[in-house]
């Protein structure tokens, strides 16, 4: 189970990577003012959704995890060891802020006054949202599931 989890997880990053750019570039033809909000706000509700399944994969994996299993044993071995920590306590913290703030973007973007202010609110906070996730993702892990160590 943890194989597949892991490789699931590894996998949905792209997906959510893109409908990332997809909607902070929807939102940027939106403040030109060519474009309305739903189409900002599909691909919006894509990234979302990616991102809570995501949440949903993660916290299924630190369950089950036989790194996180080791690490909880002894946490100050685990604190000082970076790459540990990392995996333990930064990519949890980071993510869970990512999916966190892109929620309450949504939100604020969708009961904003008009179009413009919602296009510039959902840039913002994918914008954002998008710098967290780039911080916390594992890039030392291979970039393609299954592909290398």
């Amino acid at each position: 189970m943890h194989p597949a989890l892991l490789h699931t997880h590894n996998a949905l990053r792209w997906v959510i990577l893109v409908a990332g750019v997809l909607t902070l570039l929807k939102a940027a033809q939106g403040l030109k003012g060519d474009r309305p909000y739903a189409a900002a706000r599909r691909a919006g509700v894509v990234f979302m959704a990616g991102l809570h399944l995501q949440l949903l994969l993660g916290l299924g994996l630190f369950v089950v995890s036989p790194l996180v299993q080791q690490a909880m044993a002894d946490m100050r071995a685990t604190m000082a060891t970076a790459s540990v920590r990392f995996f333990i306590a930064e990519h949890p913290t980071l993510m869970v802020v990512a999916v966190v703030l892109a929620t309450v973007g949504s939100v604020v973007a969708k009961n904003a006054p008009d179009d413009a202010a919602r296009h510039r609110k959902l840039l913002v906070f994918t914008g954002v949202t998008l710098l967290l996730l780039l911080a916390g993702i594992p890039w030392q892990r291979p970039l393609v599931p299954g592909m290398g160590g």
